[in-house]
């Protein structure tokens, strides 16, 4: 299959600019998408070429370019991850030294294979309080990647119920995280110093996309340099809901069809039970 995309780059310098255009490798590890040197390869980059590769933009000129990803047929079932970029060197040193490197770049994310992948899925193992040496409080939850895709986490933290029914929030995920498929990571939420150590009823909303996981928990903070774990409560999926009914249903019909045909003694009446 053959991928194109269609990239728009523009000059923001007061200066003209050779600008050259390149796929460079890029994973995912320990919670971040992390960028290799430069050109590196991978699997991905070698399928990618960009036209033009090279511009040359006069100050404040657009142009488009066209990134094009050639998958064989043999393509390994996994998500794979890379960088397109636009890169400006500055001229070389004249008596040696480093040659200043400026660039931007926008993140691939490829899943290959047959089918369609395992969906978007993860869910929240635990959500930790804690205070640093100075006191500063902190929400961490661990999050794991339980389908196919890449996650990009956002999400906002809640508080209520606390020290005289008061509520705080929502603070945003202040950590950004991304984690491959089948592994976990940490994500953190950063509070105000001022917030009283409660208890709250912390309600967490962890999105990726277009999923959302909530959780909740009780959480108090702990004195400085201290944390605290627990596990946190999380809404059944509603499949389970629709698969219950479904087999409470077929349940309730069995038993009125096998009273129905069974036999009768002593001339009874055959009558289907109460309910």
């Amino acid at each position: 299959m053959t991928i194109e995309r269609r990239i728009e780059i523009q000059n923001k310098t007061n200066t003209s600019q050779p600008i050259r255009l390149y796929a460079g490798a890029a994973h995912i590890d320990q919670g971040g998408f992390k960028i290799e040197d430069g050109a590196a390869k991978n699997e991905l980059t070698t399928w990618t070429s960009l036209s033009p590769s090279y511009l040359d933009l006069s100050p404040g000129q657009l142009a488009e370019a066209v990134v094009t990803i050639k998958v064989p047929q043999d393509a390994p079932e996994t998500e794979q991850y890379a960088v397109i970029w636009a890169e400006v060197r500055g001229p070389a040193p004249v008596s040696g030294g480093a040659t200043e490197v400026s660039r931007v770049g926008i993140r691939v994310y490829l899943a290959t294979g047959p089918g369609n992948g395992a969906p978007t899925a993860f869910r929240i193992d635990s959500i930790t309080a804690s205070s640093d040496s100075d006191g500063n409080p902190e929400v961490t939850a661990q999050v794991t990647n339980t389908g196919g895709r890449a996650l990009d986490i956002t999400g906002a933290l809640t508080l209520a119920n606390g020290p005289g029914g008061i509520s705080a929030g929502p603070f945003p995920i202040t950590r950004g995280t991304s984690i491959a498929p089948g592994t976990s990571a940490d994500t953190a939420v950063v509070l105000d110093p001022l917030l009283p150590a409660g208890p709250w009823e912390a309600t967490l909303n962890v999105t990726s996309g277009l999923i959302t996981v909530t959780a909740t928990a009780e959480l108090t903070f702990p004195p400085a340099g201290q944390n605290q774990t627990v596990q946190p409560d999380q809404p059944l999926n509603p499949l389970w809901f629709a698969l219950g009914g479904g087999l409470l249903l077929l349940l309730v019909a069995a038993l009125i069809l096998w009273w129905n045909k069974r036999p009768t003694h002593d001339g009874a009446k055959k009558r289907a039970p109460s309910q």
